[in-house]
């Protein structure tokens, strides 16, 4: 099978919050992400999610080296495949989702003393 994606695809396993878009009130849910491109993300959760669904994904990138501080990204996304995954205990789902937009947020630094 050829590669479909149009972004390389970077190995990441870090904790997700997910935040489903049609629900209301709104829902906060935690996952864990397996890989993130510029264009998609794939992640596991315990709670099933349509196809089609919009959502708002937040996740920690880790800490620079030089500069030890984390980047908060938060992506709207659109779920594009769910399944089941195999083997597990609890009902978990793979979701494969497209990213609509992403925004890097690097904390703020005061040097005010």
């Amino acid at each position: 099978m050829a590669e479909r994606r149009k972004a390389r695809r970077y190995e990441l396993y870090l904790p997700v919050q997910v935040c489903l878009s049609v629900q209301r009130p709104v829902e906060f849910h935690t996952g864990q992400l397996r890989d993130v491109s510029r264009s998609g993300v794939f992640f596991q959760s315990n709670v099933p999610i349509d196809t089609g669904t919009g959502m708002e994904l937040t996740f920690s990138l880790p800490a620079e080296k030089e500069r030890g501080t984390t980047v908060l990204v938060r992506a709207s996304a659109k779920a594009l495949r769910v399944s089941t995954l195999p083997g597990e205990d609890a009902p978990l789902y793979g979701v494969a989702a497209t990213i609509d937009r992403i925004d890097f947020i690097r904390p703020v630094i005061s040097s005010a003393a």
